[in-house]
């Protein structure tokens, strides 16, 4: 495959497709781009000469012979990152990336080079997938979650499903530590993956301001 010249100076406008199931997602990461490379355009994948997109997603797209993809995962695990590789992808993007990194990685793509995330030696839960974690979530904390993901405090999930707000504290606490991550942009970038795997996503479930402020950061940064 030869390599795309993603330069400033290439005569013609960088055509760019981004896809995922929440459009916030994807628009965002689309003024990232055009932040980082003035000019860019979106563009069908057939026509793009990068196509940003998680795996479950490519297969399905009709893809340009020589557009170069770069995979969208939800966090820096070995199994994707293999996987993103053995697909002939050049980069592997963790929806939980720091801004200044996101930022990074997506000036190394748009350059022409190759970007991988280090990753952890094994998987802290077993190497289990997205769906799997939130399997593991009760029916409470699975609602809790859904209401981060549409960008609401604890003070108004509280009044939203008729508890305390210590009570969803400690169901934030317990759903932090099921899905094995930290903060809660990095759960809810694991609720916004498990869509392509099919986990019982609520079918109205719609990525809030609060489940963007990693990626709206970045934007903003890139400014």
């Amino acid at each position: 495959m030869m390599p795309v010249d993603m330069s400033a100076n290439h005569r013609e406008p960088l055509r760019v497709a981004v896809h995922h199931a929440f459009p916030i997602v994807a628009e965002t990461l689309e003024a990232l781009v055009r932040a980082i490379q003035p000019g860019a355009i979106a563009s069908d994948p057939s026509k793009a000469a990068l196509v940003i997109a998680t795996l479950g997603e490519i297969d399905g797209l009709d893809l340009a012979p020589d557009a170069r993809v770069a995979v969208l995962i939800d966090h820096a695990d070995r199994r994707p990152v293999q996987e993103a590789r053995a697909r002939g992808a050049v980069a592997a993007l963790p929806l939980d990336l720091t801004a200044d990194h996101l930022r990074a990685a997506l000036d190394a793509v748009l350059a022409g080079r190759n970007w991988w995330p280090a990753v952890a030696a094994a998987d802290p839960e077993g190497t289990m997938s997205s769906s799997r974690r939130l399997d593991a979530l009760s029916g409470q904390q699975f609602k809790v979650l859904d209401l981060m993901s549409r960008g609401r405090l604890n003070k108004q999930i509280a009044y939203d499903l008729g508890i305390s707000e210590g009570t969803v504290k400690s169901h934030v606490s317990s759903i932090l530590r099921k899905l094995g991550v930290e903060r809660r942009t990095q759960a809810i970038a694991t609720f916004i993956t498990a869509q392509d795997g099919g986990t019982r996503m609520p079918p109205r479930a719609v990525l809030g301001t609060a489940g963007a402020a990693h990626l709206s950061r970045a934007t903003h940064a890139a400014r």
